[in-house]
């Protein structure tokens, strides 16, 4: 049931209410006005034929006006990057790369979801260490100044 606005309180309200709406969607704003722009990215990471599930992605532009971005696979060991929001890309040029999977595993080795006692749980390197860092790593890729980049599949080595 619509109820009339009674008095300029109640129009007011509702001012404010669209304006905050309007304000609050995609386009320049004080948060993002001067960023650099980025390019959407796409690519799958594998270790030894396998995909790799789980594992946190970084890249560090060689611009230092570039700006850092990350991702996370999934079960497939497909990513998305993800520079200020998910999936939104990088910025373009030259990417180091750095590669990561950690979990907690609990005495036995096998990986936990909850850690119930102080010490019940390690957490475990599940790649090699090489990998985790961007001079170790060797790894590179390239952003083109457009959406669509297929940065293809990032393989490891054991």
């Amino acid at each position: 049931m619509l109820v009339p606005l009674r008095n300029s309180a109640h129009a007011l309200l509702l001012l404010l209410l669209v304006a905050a709406v309007v304000g609050c969607s995609k386009g320049k704003t004080q948060w993002n006005d001067g960023r650099p722009p980025v390019f959407t990215a796409k690519g799958q990471v594998i270790l030894d034929g396998q995909p790799v599930e789980k594992a946190t992605v970084t890249f560090q532009p060689v611009d230092p006006e570039g700006r850092g971005g990350s991702a996370v696979t999934d079960a497939e060991g497909f990513f998305e990057a993800q520079t200020y929001e998910p999936g939104d890309g990088l910025t373009a040029g030259t990417h180091k790369v750095a590669i990561k999977k950690t979990l907690f595993v609990d005495k036995a080795g096998q990986v936990v979801t909850e850690i119930r006692e102080p010490g019940s749980a390690v957490e475990k390197d599940f790649l090699p260490k090489k990998y985790g860092t961007f001079e170790k790593s060797g790894l590179t890729v390239e952003v083109a100044d457009s959406d669509g980049n297929d940065l293809g599949q990032i393989v490891l080595e054991k």
